[in-house]
């Protein structure tokens, strides 16, 4: 508490200078959850994350976020971000997504675990932090670059970086947004679309993923996901599909949360599918957040 005073004392002290202000939240869960076929077992955790933010006196803004177990990878760039924004746009750096999946995302997922996220497909970006992530809007159109760290072992000469550039566009309650990445001859080609019709929302994702093998194939993967919400439950479903193996691999899931208000709800999910041999999965418990 002491020390929230003191930076608290400090931070109105320097109002003059420039406006800042730091925050503190977070998100907790608990529950059960079962893992492919597994036996039933508790499944919880708690999440303090803080945010600050700022602004020069020249008008630009700056801030960062952080969560507390990330805290040691906050040090060096690889855990939480910083940004700086102004008339050139944003400028994000630390554990930030690629230009193509800050673009175009993951469709919807289900349960208070996330039950595998087989809901997502395939990113290269992310392995190399701190990255650099810049966005750009002109009305309803949003412009993203992104490059992993140069440079990243000393150990290697000529070493491939992360490189990704996406584009958004919504008109109305519709969006698309579609991405590409690279590392060496490595390749992801991304694109997804997303709407909403009053209580309900829909997303498609699909994406191409192309290892730089000659001898190997691309992997073509999709995901689409739906949801409605009616009063204070919200049910939501998603099916997924990639063309891995002879025959591919697909999945489902369906779900459902009701909000208990205050920040607290009760959310569980059951998936099934290809990449589960052993048998579904299924989570039921309560979500937090602070």
């Amino acid at each position: 508490m002491k020390r929230a005073f003191l930076a608290s004392t400090a931070l109105v002290l320097t109002a003059g200078l420039a406006a800042a202000e730091v925050s503190v939240g977070g998100d907790g869960r608990m529950g059960v959850q079962s893992t492919d076929g597994g036996d039933i077992k508790f499944s919880s955790r708690v999440r303090i994350a803080f945010t600050a933010s700022g602004e020069t006196d020249n008008g630009l803004t700056f801030g960062g976020s952080i969560r507390a177990d990330n805290a040691v990878g906050g040090k060096d760039g690889i855990g939480g971000s910083v940004h700086v924004a102004g008339a050139f746009g944003k400028v994000a750096m630390g554990d930030v997504d690629s230009a193509a999946k800050a673009a175009v995302g993951h469709a919807g997922g289900v349960g208070y675990t996330g039950l595998g996220d087989w809901n997502e497909i395939k990113y290269i970006g992310g392995g190399n932090d701190p990255s650099a992530l810049w966005n750009y809007s002109m009305g309803s159109l949003t412009m993203y670059a992104s490059a992993g760290n140069p440079n990243y072992d000393d150990a290697v000469e000529n070493e491939d970086v992360d490189l990704s550039g996406a584009i958004s566009y919504s008109l109305g309650d519709v969006g698309v947004g579609v991405g590409v990445e690279r590392r060496g001859d490595m390749q992801t080609v991304a694109a997804g679309v997303n709407a909403t019709l009053g209580d309900a929302s829909v997303k498609l994702v699909y994406g191409s993923y192309d290892d730089g093998v000659a001898s190997t194939d691309n992997v073509d993967s999709y995901s689409a996901s739906a949801s409605f919400v009616s009063g204070s439950a919200t049910f939501s479903a998603f099916t997924s599909g990639n063309s891995k193996g002879m025959e591919g691999m697909d999945n489902f899931g369906i779900g459902a949360s009701f909000d208990l208000g205050g920040g607290a709800a009760i959310k569980g999910g059951f998936v099934d599918g290809d990449s589960l041999p052993n048998g579904s999965s299924f989570d039921l418990g309560i979500t937090m957040s602070f």
